[in-house]
């Protein structure tokens, strides 16, 4: 048994990484500003929420975030915590506090740990996005990758591809491994805030009767929760000492949006009925290639995109039943 610290494990993400990382008999702690349990209660029972440990901490504030890590001794740390497109969009400064700030006290944390403790350093897995690239305009030539030039379009974006940079620069100056993850669109019970948590969010509407608009019709590149967090705990319980600061684009299935539907009518009839669509284009590539990440971590999972819908629908009818969908609306 070995022990992860999840920062913003009361997310919708870190709700996936907690079910495996205890289904695979490991000890998870997670950091996150108050303890919320109503993405867990969604897919984990009540004795393996009992079984997570949980310490109160601000990501942000660095003395606070030193402290914590240091009464803790993990094998990895998945980093999570971070604001979203529409709250860097809104207040751009508190984005970069949390999501930049944030990733520098992880890393300073690991730092720290390399000066006081006769050990290998802690390993990194965080949370990047494909928001680090721009819109396919930017990309005319085919599979966008690891090796593409970034060109974001938004705040959030920009800071993402701050924490990439500022990894390499641990690597180089105290040899911290680290691997960042640049997935687009995850999906799946949970997903309830930001601009991807839209075609979630529709499904819980429909299996409600509930009238709901999806504000873009282009293509994007959609990934289940599940195959996301084995990809986060995969790279976490990997050697990273060769990889250096390593960071992977991750693909997806791509659909857009009547394409999603029309997939989601499948598995479940009559969604079209409740669903309309606006707005255009994502302004992020969806021509994602994740080859490089399957090839140094093979055997990760894929979940198809009518797969995952099936599987999204059968808890969110069960949560209906149990009266909790409506909290997944948003």
């Amino acid at each position: 048994m070995a022990h992860y610290i999840v920062t913003g494990g009361c997310g919708f993400i870190g709700t996936w990484i907690i079910r495996q990382l205890l289904d695979e008999g490991d000890e998870v702690t997670v950091f996150d500003q108050q303890k919320n349990t109503r993405r867990w209660e969604m897919i984990l029972s009540a004795s393996e929420i009992e079984r997570v440990n949980f310490k109160a901490v601000r990501i942000d504030e660095t003395a606070e975030s030193l402290a914590a890590f240091a009464a803790v001794n993990p094998a990895a740390v998945i980093h999570l915590a971070g604001l979203q497109v529409p709250a860097c969009r809104e207040n751009p400064v508190l984005g970069a506090k949390v999501n930049v700030i944030g990733t520098l006290n992880v890393f300073e944390a690991a730092r720290a740990r390399l000066k006081t403790a006769n050990t290998k350093p802690m390993q990194i897995v965080y949370a990047s996005s494909a928001a680090v690239f721009g819109p396919d305009a930017e990309y005319p030539d085919g599979p966008v990758g690891d090796e593409s030039t970034p060109r974001p379009a938004n705040h959030y974006g920009a800071f993402k591809l701050c924490n990439e940079h500022s990894a390499k620069a641990y690597w180089i100056t105290d040899k911290i491994p680290s691997v960042g993850l640049r997935p687009l669109t995850i999906y799946g019970p949970g997903r309830d805030f930001g601009m991807t948590s839209y075609p979630t969010r529709a499904i819980a509407a429909a299996i409600l009767k509930r009238k709901f608009e999806i504000p873009f019709k282009g293509p994007t590149a959609y990934i289940h929760a599940r195959e996301s967090a084995d990809m986060f705990v995969r790279c976490a319980k990997g050697d990273m000492s060769g990889l250096g600061a390593r960071v992977y684009t991750v693909g997806g299935d791509i659909a857009d949006t009547p394409g999603f539907l029309k997939a989601l009518e499948k598995v479940l009839p009559g969604a079209g009925e409740f669903i309309s669509i606006s707005g255009g284009d994502l302004p992020i590539t969806q021509r994602l290639d994740d080859a490089a990440l399957r090839r140094d971590y093979p055997g990760l999972q894929r979940i198809p995109l009518e797969q995952g819908l099936r599987e999204t629908v059968e808890i969110f009818k069960r949560l209906g039943q149990q009266g909790k969908l409506e909290a997944c609306l948003g």
